[in-house]
């Protein structure tokens, strides 16, 4: 299975940055907590839905695919297309967009900066990477995509994401007491 997602790197980075202002924020107004709820309980409180959110709007791939069609993901749902029902694939700076045999469009935002191809040879290079792959890939499933599934299932949440609210919390309980 083949897949588009935005980049790894900014969004860990955005996940270790939300999770210790988890820690950092709530450590500053715990003072005003009752003293029986332990502070590292609020911690993940806040760490582990913010988690969350970077992992639904960032690390989590946004189209998959495999021969037998193309799956779109949404934040909380997902949508799958046989090829035959794909018309063609367009991309546009950091956008791809599907456009379906019926006329109507989903567009996606990928991390691809305008402003970086200006900047660098090797990532102006990266243009049309993605719409190449889809185009490839529609041409491909509609060879032989009939007996194959198109993928269905959602990719699992990586644990070493969560765990990241571990260290949040045991940092909030040390800046407490």
């Amino acid at each position: 299975m083949h897949e588009i997602r935005r980049s790894a790197l900014i969004n860990y980075f955005a996940a270790v940055v939300l999770t210790a202002g988890a820690a950092v924020v709530p450590a500053a107004e715990l003072v005003r907590v009752p003293g029986w709820v332990p502070p590292w309980t609020l911690i993940l409180v806040t760490a582990l839905p913010l988690l969350e959110m970077i992992w639904r709007s960032g690390l989590r791939p946004r189209l998959m695919w495999n021969d037998g069609g193309l799956a779109v993901v949404r934040s909380f749902t997902m949508s799958v297309h046989r090829w035959d029902s794909i018309a063609r694939f367009d991309e546009e700076f950091n956008r791809v967009r599907v456009v379906f045999a019926d006329g109507s469009e989903e567009e996606w935002e990928f991390d691809h900066a305008w402003l970086w191809s200006k900047i660098s040879k090797s990532y102006a290079a990266r243009e049309g990477r993605n719409r190449d792959a889809l185009t490839e890939a529609l041409r491909t499933g509609r060879e032989r995509g009939e007996l194959v599934r198109p993928p269905s299932r959602l990719p699992r949440r990586p644990a070493a994401l969560y765990l990241l609210a571990v260290p949040a919390a045991v940092l909030g309980q040390v800046l407490v007491v």
